[in-house]
């Protein structure tokens, strides 16, 4: 059985309607606490939202909410077949406490970048305390791809792109290029 399809619109490099690009001032707007009795219904957004464009995160920022509320949830897709996957994680006002000096130099994209991808460094290990959908605090620790996830879409919350994360701009590339060029075969 293949793997699902990424978003084709991203991966041919067209925003999804909703989704906040590079560019607009509400991606790099700062974000606010928000109440976890409040976040019900945007949490339910964002998780409905994510799996329409079947990708691995999104964030509050990138559909024009400046709170800090994400959701990851990572699949195996036809772009990144062989990635570990997870299940829901929905993160209320996360925050890193820990993470790891060991980085890992890997590929990303993102919706709000739609039609590149480049190579991002990102903490191997990190631990991140958040309230759950449920009003629980938690502490937990994040490794390999989905702590490259998480991560990601914390960015989002501190006004970041992977694009500000890249040590240079040598390995952006679009997404078809990735694929014929780049991706590591399986």
């Amino acid at each position: 059985m293949s793997s699902p399809q990424s978003g084709s619109s991203w991966a041919q490099g067209v925003a999804d309607d909703g989704v906040v690009t590079i560019g607009d001032p509400r991606l790099k707007a700062p974000t606010t606490e928000v109440d976890t009795a409040e976040a019900g219904e945007l949490l339910k957004a964002l998780v409905t939202r994510l799996r329409a464009l079947r990708g691995a995160g999104l964030a509050a920022p990138q559909i024009g909410i400046s709170v800090r509320a994400a959701v990851v949830e990572v699949r195996k897709t036809d772009v990144f077949p062989d990635r570990p996957e997870t299940g829901l994680i929905q993160l209320v006002n996360p925050v890193v406490v820990e993470s790891s000096d060991e980085t890992v130099l890997d590929w990303e994209g993102c919706f709000s970048v739609p039609g590149y991808m480049g190579q991002v460094p990102r903490a191997e290990r990190l631990t991140v305390r958040y309230t759950t959908e449920t009003g629980e605090s938690v502490s937990r620790e994040f490794t390999g791809y989905p702590a490259r996830v998480v991560q990601h879409e914390i960015d989002h919350l501190d006004g970041l792109v992977y694009l500000d994360r890249m040590a240079d701009l040598a390995s952006l590339t679009t997404v078809q290029n990735y694929l014929d060029h780049h991706r590591p075969a399986g």
